[in-house]
């Protein structure tokens, strides 16, 4: 008897009219996600990225994003491993590009700009055979483009996954890269 009491609770709740109240202006969130170069060919404990930001929603359903970033890239050289690490901070605007009617799952179009700092082999030009390394550690900026597709698991709480190219003009190591991965956001006012 408590099975069908909790199951048509439970049914009663699917079809109710009443939606949850999402997007709504001056929320913010912290939102932390984990991402992997699409070219990469060595396993996810060799490159990897994680980001860290803050989230503020507008009234018209879009937000900022204010984060930090952190990628970490191995390259094989004769017998051993070089590092490449990537530190930066971005600033962006995401539109909101499609959702359904109930605003459960929204696709989102973002830009960012970016600005960081990236380290070759740990700020070591010579290699282990005696080569120099003509790659120098440095500052870089640019922007990157992000594709975001977005479902809210509650009313505070976010899953996606993205897809970004982000373009480094002053880059050592190239100046279009791409990354795809996935994250969550919970909402704290």
């Amino acid at each position: 008897m408590e099975l069908r009491i909790i199951i048509m609770i439970g049914l009663l709740l699917l079809i109710s009219p009443i939606q949850a109240q999402r997007l709504l202006g001056d929320e913010i969130g912290i939102q932390v996600s984990g991402a992997i170069p699409m070219k990469s060919i060595s396993t996810m404990d060799k490159d990897f990225g994680f980001q860290l930001a803050i989230v503020s929603n507008t009234a018209s359903g879009n937000y900022w994003k204010f984060g930090m970033e952190y990628q970490h890239k191995t390259f094989d050289y004769k017998k051993g491993q070089l590092p490449y690490e990537y530190y930066n901070g971005n600033i962006g605007y995401f539109l909101q590009a499609l959702s359904n009617h109930r605003k459960s799952v929204l696709v989102y179009v973002g830009i960012s700009g970016v600005a960081g700092y990236e380290v070759f082999n740990k700020n070591t030009a010579l290699l282990q055979d005696g080569a120099t390394l003509k790659n120098t550690s440095g500052f870089v900026y640019g922007g990157n483009a992000t594709l975001s597709l977005e479902t809210y698991l509650s009313n505070r709480w976010v899953l996606f996954g993205f897809s970004e190219i982000t373009y480094l003009p002053k880059s050592g190591l190239s100046k279009w890269r791409s990354q795809f991965g996935i994250g969550t956001r919970i909402f704290i006012n």
